[in-house]
């Protein structure tokens, strides 16, 4: 799922490339619900996933209590299998969670609906400016947004390369920014095929301060670097991986 942005321009963000936009067999729906998710349906899927992940998966969380219980929240996580975001969104809860999704999920409708009334929005491969321009709007509204900087899953126990847009994300004003580590949904399913039963694990750290002068390349660039040193300070005590 990448997600990446460049500094320029009046937002301080910018495309990479053009932005007239996407191809004809590229076209993904969007149509987020006004409030991020739709209720009834996410109140489902979490009580589902609350009813089965504890007994069917070990799942288990630690650290939500550096989640803030109000206002725009960016949870920035290492991303080891494709089940990632309906573990981090129960992880969340009670809060709902948005998170960023590859665009070709959105490509037909009635998935696409039922994608975004649980909280996800598409972003397609390199520079998505309405993605972020999505996010950014969201957290300012108060809410909280997942985002996986490492882009696809990586089936792996160490950090990939984080792409940039999770640092500029990170400077929206007033966002508390949280890193996460979540480590054993890649013991569970690959792509639609069972593998195992986890357990599965989630834990928050505590909130990381970002930088408040200087250039907004250079502050997204650092606020990349401080949530790749959490996020693999969380994870190592998961994976063994020091």
């Amino acid at each position: 799922m990448p997600f990446d942005v460049v500094a320029g321009g009046r937002s301080g963000i910018a495309p990479a490339g053009p932005v007239n936009g996407p191809p004809p067999d590229d076209r993904v729906h969007w149509r987020p619900p006004p409030g991020g998710v739709r209720a009834p349906v996410w109140r489902f899927g979490r009580a589902l996933l609350a009813a089965t992940a504890p007994r069917l998966l070990g799942f288990h969380v630690a650290g939500r209590e550096h989640l803030p219980a109000a206002g725009g929240v960016l949870v920035v996580a290492n991303h080891p299998a494709d089940i990632d975001p309906a573990a981090l969104g129960l992880a969340c809860a009670p809060r709902p969670a948005q998170y960023v999704a590859a665009a070709r999920h959105f490509r037909h409708r009635p998935l696409a609906t039922l994608l975004f009334a649980l909280g996800a929005f598409p972003v397609r491969d390199g520079s998505d400016l309405r993605a972020v321009r999505h996010a950014r709007d969201q957290l300012a509204r108060g809410r909280l947004v997942v985002v996986f900087p490492e882009g696809a899953a990586s089936w792996s126990p160490d950090l990939g390369e984080l792409r940039p847009g999770a640092g500029h994300l990170a400077l929206t004003p007033g966002v508390t920014v949280v890193p996460a580590a979540i480590w054993g949904t890649q013991d569970v399913l690959r792509g639609w095929r069972p593998v195992g039963r986890g357990p599965v694990r989630v834990v928050f750290g505590e909130p990381v301060p970002v930088p408040g002068e200087g250039a907004v390349s250079a502050r997204a660039a650092e606020a990349t670097r401080r949530l790749r040193a959490a996020i693999e300070g969380l994870l190592a005590p998961m994976t063994g991986v020091v």
